[in-house]
């Protein structure tokens, strides 16, 4: 443990230390797993995951509609 923060309560020691909080930690985790689904770096089925929106809206061709119910963090994924 850092010295001199042992006394602090969890959210004073994060604040001092300039950490996020866990919770908020694994969301940004799971938005950098989607990331990395959807653009082909972890080598998995993206319809495993995600469907995408084919409705022919303007924007970009990566729009997602979810679909499974799938716990991202308990899955062993096979990266290139």
């Amino acid at each position: 443990m850092v010295k001199d923060v042992e006394h602090l309560h969890y959210n004073d020691r994060l604040e001092h230390l300039g950490l996020m909080c866990l919770h908020i930690r694994r969301i940004r985790s799971d938005l950098i797993d989607t990331y990395k689904i959807i653009n082909g770096i972890y080598n998995v089925k993206t319809e495993l995951f995600f469907d995408y929106d084919q409705c022919g809206r303007r924007g970009h061709s990566k729009k997602l509609f979810k679909r499974s119910k799938l716990d991202i963090r308990n899955l062993h994924l096979v990266t290139e």
